[in-house]
């Protein structure tokens, strides 16, 4: 963040009265809200630390550390003090003050836009560190609750000049399309990479399975060489392993056998129904490795579509086991959003597996009068967000439909949810969201 910058932010801060909202909204940036009415960004991330907007932003996870604590104690509505720029150093002060009934608290929040120490520090009014972003030890200073904040030494500031902020909130908006467009082009081609790695490997075990027809065909002939040989069994000896025989539609027949004609004749029934049960085993995984396959390409769509990378990051996650099993049954699919888990119907089975699992709470989503996934969000017996149900919706329409278009989808509690076969149901007390898919 350019010290030029920071400098015309301050003044443009300082019309503010109040932070009536602060949270640390990703791992290395928090979000403050003024006046209840303009929230901004304060990404402190070392190699590319801004300060934008962005109001399609979509919370993946809620942050509970010391430190994520004391920010929302300190100073969620708070009376702004003053916002300062510190002389000659990349470093954002805000001093603040909240007044209870008895007694007025002071504190100080350091937004380090530094670089290598790059950091969110909270101080009391004494300058005692009470928590901070990076906790840091070195011959510099030390960045631990407790210890006295040292201030980094002035620095003598060489930038390139820059324009004038004539639009704040146009210049907050192009910094985050700035910063966000080259990151998320480089996270959709990783996990879009890693999706088509997972639906080539997908394709090519389809590939590999045998014909359950040939198969079928092969049980089929052994049932019949079987059955004619028991047929003609009085007229076999033992020692016979060429027969020649008529079949049953006039035909001559030559069947080689392993053994006496009687246990041949057996052992031919028994590969017949393995290779039967063979034939609607691969018929089953097929369809399983088909549906996991319409999932993956379903999920490139929206990943390839995603707007943001905190998207991306709900849709396909780093850590692989923050996509939890443990209350799924096959053919449902979950993710995450802030505090909620949302399940995905893949087939059938996952569709009725929702609704039983489903507590009377939880919301359910399904697409206006067209066959569709079941969505459940697991409440939790909270209320979720436009933001939570919308996604919710999108992700019905995505793994429900192919084509581009308008799409309604009736969201209602489960409670207003009554299943007759499989997994058709009635239900009432719905409100609608219309989706766009593109």
């Amino acid at each position: 963040m350019k010290y030029a910058y920071l400098k015309q932010i301050e003044t443009y801060l300082a019309k503010f009265k109040k932070i009536t909202g602060i949270k640390r909204a990703l791992d290395m940036a928090i979000l403050i809200q003024f006046d209840s009415k303009f929230a901004l960004f304060f990404d402190l991330s070392k190699s590319s630390s801004s300060i934008y907007s962005n109001e399609d932003f979509i919370a993946i996870k809620e942050y509970k550390a010391p430190f994520d604590i004391a920010l929302k104690k300190r100073f969620s509505n708070s009376k702004i003090l003053s916002v300062k720029t510190l002389e000659n150093n990349r470093i954002l002060e805000f001093v603040c003050v909240q007044e209870g009934s008895y007694k007025s608290v002071t504190n100080r929040l350091f937004l380090e836009f530094t670089g290598r120490f790059t950091n969110a520090i909270i101080t009391d009014e004494n300058s005692v560190i009470i928590e901070a972003l990076r906790h840091i030890e070195n011959s510099l200073r030390q960045v631990k609750p407790g210890k006295v904040l040292v201030q980094l030494e002035p620095i003598e500031i060489k930038e390139k000049d820059v324009e004038k902020i004539g639009d704040f909130k146009q210049f907050f908006k192009d910094e985050f399309d700035k910063l966000s467009s080259k990151n998320l082009a480089n996270l959709k081609d990783i996990k879009s990479a890693q999706i088509i790695k997972k639906i080539e490997s997908l394709k090519e075990s389809i590939d590999a399975l045998e014909s359950p027809d040939e198969l079928a065909n092969q049980s089929e002939i052994l049932s019949k060489n079987a059955t004619l040989i028991l047929a003609n069994l009085h007229n076999l000896k033992d020692f016979d392993r060429e027969l020649n025989l008529v079949d049953f539609d006039g035909q001559s027949l030559k069947i080689s056998i392993p053994d006496t004609p009687k246990n041949s004749a057996n052992l031919f029934f028994t590969k017949s129904k393995r290779l039967k049960q063979k034939s609607i085993g691969i018929i089953n995984e097929r369809a399983n490795l088909e549906e996991k396959l319409s999932f993956y390409q379903n999920l490139l769509n929206l990943i390839q579509n995603a707007k943001t990378s905190s998207e991306l990051e709900i849709l396909y996650p780093k850590k692989t086991q923050s996509k939890q099993k443990d209350d799924n049954s096959d053919g449902v699919e979950s993710f995450f959003i802030s505090d909620y888990k949302i399940l995905v119907g893949r087939n059938e089975k996952g569709n009725i597996s929702l609704l039983k699992n489903a507590k009377k709470d939880d919301i359910w989503l399904h697409l206006k009068d067209i066959a569709s996934a079941h969505v459940i969000i697991k409440t939790a017996k909270m209320s979720p967000s436009e933001e939570v149900l919308k996604f919710a919706a999108k992700l019905c329409v995505e793994f429900s439909v192919n084509g581009a278009g308008n799409y309604e989808v009736d969201y209602t509690k489960r409670a207003n949810v009554k299943m007759n076969e499989g997994a058709n149901v009635n239900y009432t007390d719905f409100k609608t969201i219309v989706v766009v898919k593109e």
